[in-house]
C-alpha cells in the first residue's frame, strides 16, 4: 500500500514513476527493448520500420529475455533440477562455455556504485547490436511438468517445481516507456521519420557474427513471447510537455544521434544510452522546480578542473539544492493530494499520503536517488558517492555534443558554449556565466580557467579542432 501511494504521488508530479531501482542505464535499456520488440513483431516489413514509433493507443512488442546468455555471462546454473533446461544448450567442451562466458561477461552493462556481482537477472547485456537487446526478467518457481514454459500458474503441490526465468519487470520501471512515448508522440513528422529510420538501424538484426551468436543463444531461452505483448502502461504516463522543455530536447538530441550514418552503430548506441536517461533526470528536476514555483530554469555549473576551487564548491551546492528541490516538490505534491482527499471526505486516502508530505525520510529517498544516481551513472557527476559535483565524463560529453551538433556541421567554440547555456542551462566558462545567476558566485578568472579545461577535454576526445589561437571548432563526431 505504501509503495502504491508513493507511486501515485511521484507519477502525479513527474508523469512517470521514477524510483532508484530503475535509475541510469535501465531507462534506455527499457526503451531499446520496446523498440526491438516492435521490430520483432513486424519483421515481415521489408524496411523494418512498420510499427516503430507509431502513435497507436497501445504498444505491442515481442520480448526477448536473453536468459541463457545472461546466465552464461554470470556463471549462473544453466539448469536447476530441470531436464529441459539442461538440454537448452549443447556445449561440446568446458572450454566452449568458458569462451562464451568471457565474451558475454565483457558485454554486460556496468552499473556505477554496484558493490557486488548481481544475479543473472540483474545483469543486462549492452545493446551494441540489435540481437543483443533484451527485456527484463526475474527468476520464478514454476511447475516442472507443464507442457509449455507458459504454464506457470499451476500450484506447486501438483508437481515438483524448479526455479526458471520469467519475463517481467524487475529493474525496468517505466522510464524507458516514458522515453519511447516521447519519441513516438513527436509532433514534427519529418524529425520523427528520421528518428524512426535511425532507431530501426540500431534495433534491427545486424547480421554480424556477434549478432548471429546472440540470436542462436536466444533461440534456447526458457522464456520468450510467442505473440506480441500488449503494453498498456503508457496510458498512465504523462509527458508534461507544457511544463518542461526536456521531452522535445530528447527528441532533438535523439534525432541528431541516430541520424549519424557515418558514425559506427556502437557509438550511436552509446550516445543514446547516455542521452536518454540524462534528459529524463533533467526533466524530473525541471518539474520539481516548477512545482515549487521556480520558473527561470536551472543553471548547472560544470566543473572540468582537476582541483578544488570556488567553482567546484558552487557546483556541489548546486547539486545539494537540486536534491532538496526534488524532496520539497514531492512534499508539496503530497500536500496537494491530501487536500484533495480531505475535500472529498476520503480519510483513508488522506492518511496514505501523509508520510510523503514530510521533508525527510525513506519515503522520498528513492525518487531523489533516481535523479542523483542517474546523473552519476551516465557521467554527469564526478562520482556515485561522497562529495559530488556536476561535470561531464567523455562518454556523456560525446553524447551531449552528438545530440547538439547535427551531422556534417561544426560550430565555433564560443557559440557552442552559448548554445549549451541557452538550450540546457549548462555553464562552463566566463562569457556564459555572466548571463546566468551564477555570475556573482564565482570569480571570472576561475571560470575562464574552467573554459580552457573544457576546451582541452573536447580536443582530447577528438571533438574540437584548433585552427588558430582565435578559432576553435566543435563537431559532432571525431575525425
Amino acid at each position: 500500500m505504501a509503495d502504491r501511494s508513493k507511486a501515485e504521488v511521484v507519477r502525479r508530479l513527474f508523469g512517470v514513476n521514477l524510483e532508484q531501482q530503475g535509475r541510469g542505464f535501465y531507462v534506455p535499456l527499457e526503451m531499446l527493448a520496446i523498440a526491438r520488440g516492435v521490430y520483432l513483431a513486424h519483421q515481415e516489413d521489408p524496411e523494418n520500420r512498420a510499427g516503430l514509433l507509431d502513435n497507436e493507443d497501445k504498444v505491442a512488442y515481442k520480448r526477448t529475455s536473453h536468459d541463457l546468455a545472461r546466465r552464461i555471462a554470470t556463471k549462473a546454473s544453466i539448469a536447476e533440477g530441470d531436464e529441459e533446461l539442461g538440454k537448452a544448450v549443447e556445449l561440446d567442451s568446458p572450454e566452449t562455455l568458458e569462451t562464451l562466458h568471457a565474451l558475454f561477461s565483457s558485454l554486460l552493462v556496468e552499473i556505477p556504485g554496484r558493490r557486488s556481482q548481481p544475479s543473472w537477472f540483474g545483469a543486462h547485456i549492452y545493446p551494441f547490436v540489435g540481437e543483443l537487446i533484451h527485456y527484463d526478467a526475474v527468476e520464478r518457481r514454476i511447475n516442472q511438468r507443464g507442457a509449455s514454459p507458459k504454464k506457470r500458474k499451476q500450484a506447486d503441490k501438483v508437481a515438483p517445481t524448479i526455479k526458471a526465468p520469467s519475463i517481467e519487470r524487475y529493474l525496468f520501471r517505466d522510464g524507458g516507456g516514458w522515453a519511447y512515448k516521447v519519441l513516438r508522440s513527436d509532433p514534427d513528422p519529418d524529425r520523427k521519420a528520421v528518428t524512426r529510420q535511425g532507431l530501426a538501424d540500431l534495433v534491427q538484426d545486424s547480421g554480424t557474427p556477434l549478432g548471429n551468436l546472440a540470436k542462436a543463444l536466444s533461440a534456447h531461452d526458457f522464456d520468450y513471447d510467442e505473440a506480441p505483448y500488449e503494453d498498456d502502461s503508457e496510458k498512465e504516463i504523462e509527458l508534461y510537455e507544457d511544463l518542461s522543455p526536456w521531452p522535445d530536447l530528447l527528441r532533438k538530441g535523439a534525432r541528431n544521434i541516430v541520424a549519424r550514418t557515418t558514425t559506427p552503430r556502437a557509438k550511436r548506441t552509446e550516445s543514446l544510452m547516455h542521452w536518454v536517461p540524462y534528459c529524463l533526470a533533467r526533466h524530473q528536476l525541471h518539474l520539481a522546480r516548477r512545482k515549487l514555483g521556480v520558473t527561470d530554469g536551472e543553471s548547472i555549473l560544470l566543473d572540468f578542473g582537476n582541483e578544488a576551487t570556488p567553482l567546484r564548491r558552487e557546483s556541489q551546492r548546486n547539486l545539494t539544492n537540486f536534491r532538496n528541490n526534488i524532496v520539497n516538490a514531492i512534499n508539496a505534491q503530497a500536500r496537494e493530494m491530501i487536500d484533495e482527499a480531505e475535500a472529498e471526505g476520503d480519510e483513508a486516502r488522506k492518511v496514505r499520503y501523509e508520510r510523503f508530505s514530510k521533508e525527510t525520510g525513506a519515503a522520498v529517498g528513492s525518487p531523489r536517488a533516481f535523479f542523483t544516481e542517474t546523473l552519476a551513472a551516465v557521467g554527469a557527476l564526478n562520482a556515485t558517492g561522497g562529495r559530488r559535483h556536476f561535470t561531464m565524463k567523455p562518454p556523456m560529453l560525446e553524447a551531449l555534443v552528438s545530440a547538439t551538433v547535427p551531422q556534417g556541421t561544426e560550430m565555433e567554440f564560443d557559440q557552442f558554449c552559448a548554445l549549451l547555456y541557452e538550450t540546457y542551462r549548462l555553464v562552463v566558462e566566463n562569457k556564459v556565466a555572466a548571463a546566468s545567476p551564477l555570475a556573482s558566485e564565482v570569480d571570472p578568472s576561475v571560470l575562464d580557467h574552467n573554459g580552457k579545461a573544457f576546451r582541452e577535454k573536447l580536443a582530447a576526445i577528438g571533438l574540437l579542432t584548433q585552427y588558430s589561437d582565435a578559432t576553435s571548432m566543435v563537431r559532432g563526431e571525431p575525425r
